[in-house]
């Protein structure tokens, strides 16, 4: 699959797109993402929340701090939405949240195609474009059949991926946390034996968007091997999912990631660079 995002300039030159703005950081008290959106957002884009639409929040350690609702609960919830598969869509975030990446691996894990925003709503101001205040009503269509789309990793795929010469296993977090130094969110310092760390920092520029194809590809020397891709829970890693997507390398995401494998204690734990 060969996906690049649009840019802000380019964003509206085939259809006008449904546009969800799915604003969101890590650090942000509840609601605070919405509340940006609601200063100003793209004309008629809709707030999709990355905690309440694309997260089904289970309350169990071994799920994970962003677990995946089940295909059925994220479909009728996106419908909801006004998403379809046969409109174009369009995500839009703001810099170092990876929240729209997060939404467009989910979207297509339903079998719907989306493209994000290059440099998320700074870019789409960067280029004079107009803001709008205030909340957008969704228009709702029917819940649509799920689609075969972009494949996960279980644990188990985690596990043996470092130890498979055909796969690599990546750990996208900052390197003190993947060896083990720090650890701010998650019981368990470390990672899965066998990752290699490359940062996610560098599958992005500073402006947030995506760097050219041969930088791309330099981080996945040697080339040819199945990536699998695992972040502390699932949101930044997508954004490697997607910018790999981009040079058409189809890696796939483990959602549960650090924050789930670190919570079963029967998974092994490695530390160190």
């Amino acid at each position: 699959m060969r996906l690049r995002p649009c840019t802000a300039r380019t964003f509206w030159s085939t259809s006008v797109p449904l546009v969800l703005d799915v604003r969101w950081q890590l650090t942000d008290p509840p609601g605070a993402g919405r509340e940006r959106y609601l200063h100003g957002h793209i004309p008629q884009a809709v707030y999709a929340g990355i905690e309440t639409v694309f997260t089904h929040h289970t309350g169990v350690p071994g799920d994970g701090r962003h677990p995946l609702p089940d295909q059925t609960t994220l479909v009728a919830a996106v419908a909801a939405l006004g998403v379809r598969p046969a409109r174009a869509i369009a995500i839009v975030d703001e810099p170092g949240s990876f929240a729209a990446e997060r939404a467009w691996w989910a979207l297509a894990w339903v079998g719907v195609p989306s493209r994000v925003l290059d440099g998320g709503i700074d870019a789409w101001t960067a280029a004079g474009l107009p803001l709008q205040p205030g909340p957008v009503a969704a228009e709702p269509v029917p819940p649509f059949p799920v689609e075969t789309g972009m494949r996960t990793a279980t644990a188990d795929d985690a596990a043996t991926a470092g130890a498979d010469p055909s796969t690599v296993l990546v750990d996208v977090r900052a390197p003190d946390r993947f060896a083990g130094e720090v650890e701010p969110l998650d019981p368990v310092a470390g990672h899965i034996p066998g990752a290699i760390n490359i940062p996610v920092a560098q599958f992005y520029t500073g402006t947030g968007a995506l760097p050219d194809a041969g930088r791309l590809q330099a981080l996945l020397s040697p080339a040819g091997r199945q990536p699998v891709v695992y972040c502390g829970s699932g949101v930044s890693a997508a954004r490697v999912v997607l910018a790999l997507a981009s040079i058409g390398v189809d890696a796939r995401l483990y959602p549960g990631s650090w924050s789930a494998w670190c919570n079963d204690p029967a998974r092994p734990v490695a530390t160190g660079a």
